[in-house]
């Protein structure tokens, strides 16, 4: 798997004070439309935290269960790439941090169930969506909504080679 790592603060290892791992998916409806998760004022591919020694699996499997409604099993997924991103003073937190993004490939077409999505009460008050947009509108909205949002920006650019990556590695200019 492809790792990327990020640290324009130039963080060593011993000065991270906090850690956190997620697992994200990169999915696509019938239209060749990428599924984001809108949340605070953030896109996100579905996904989120790892819970307490949680298998990157179990926990991928799980939280696009609660964000989606879809059940999907291992091999649903690929793994695509790794991303460690250092930073200082994190925005949330205020502390030196490492953030693990560890982001997979849906292999299927993507059908919401809305009757099996269950959300955490944070989503719920923060204004938790899925919305799909297309594939050659992405950058462009990950890059205006990190200009309008600053505390966003973060989680864009982090995004955007990501979605270089898939593009690049798995899809073909007639996909697209």
């Amino acid at each position: 798997m492809k790792e990327l790592i990020i640290n324009k603060d130039n963080l060593r290892e011993d000065e991270v004070k906090e850690k956190a791992i997620r697992v994200k998916a990169i999915m696509l409806n019938e239209k060749n439309e990428l599924l984001l998760a809108y949340c605070d004022d953030d896109y996100q591919f579905p996904g989120g935290h790892l819970k307490d020694n949680e298998d990157v699996y179990d926990g991928l499997i799980r939280e696009i269960k609660e964000e989606t409604g879809i059940l999907t099993k291992k091999d649903d997924y690929v793994p695509l790439i790794i991303t460690k991103h250092y930073t200082k003073k994190y925005f949330r937190t205020g502390n030196d941090r490492l953030n693990i993004m560890i982001y997979f490939v849906y292999k299927h077409v993507v059908k919401i169930d809305f009757s099996k999505i269950k959300i955490s009460d944070y989503e719920r008050k923060n204004g938790f969506k899925l919305c799909f947009v297309k594939l050659n509108d992405v950058e462009e909205l990950l890059i205006d909504h990190a200009k309008k949002f600053p505390k966003f920006r973060l989680i864009a650019y982090e995004m955007l080679p990501v979605l270089d990556t898939y593009m690049k590695d798995y899809l073909t200019i007639n996909d697209v």
